[in-house]
């Protein structure tokens, strides 16, 4: 990993990273919106937890992390956390349907 010091203060990296925080916040809003469609198209319990997807999902940006200078492990710990935290939202919202 290359060090680059693009920053002289933590107050100027905070702001950047405050920026990223919040493009990251509208950005889980739109998945999250397209989870909530999720739960209204499936019919029943079962199709909420697809483990065939989610394989391939991690696989696929698995792959992607080489574009990235991150691990294939950091990107795998993520994205199944991010798969676990949508299909909670999911359930909650297939259960109120």
């Amino acid at each position: 990993m290359e060090i680059f010091m693009k920053y002289q203060n933590m107050d100027e990296l905070r702001k950047d990273i405050n920026l990223l925080d919040n493009e990251l916040l509208s950005l889980f809003d739109k998945r999250f919106n397209l989870i909530k469609d999720a739960a209204f198209l499936k019919s029943n319990f079962k199709e909420l937890r697809d483990n065939e997807r989610i394989e391939e999902v991690i696989k696929r940006m698995r792959e992607k992390s080489s574009t990235v200078d991150l691990s294939e492990d950091l990107i795998e710990d993520l994205w199944r956390y991010i798969i676990e935290l949508s299909i909670k939202y999911e359930t909650e919202i297939f259960n109120k349907k």
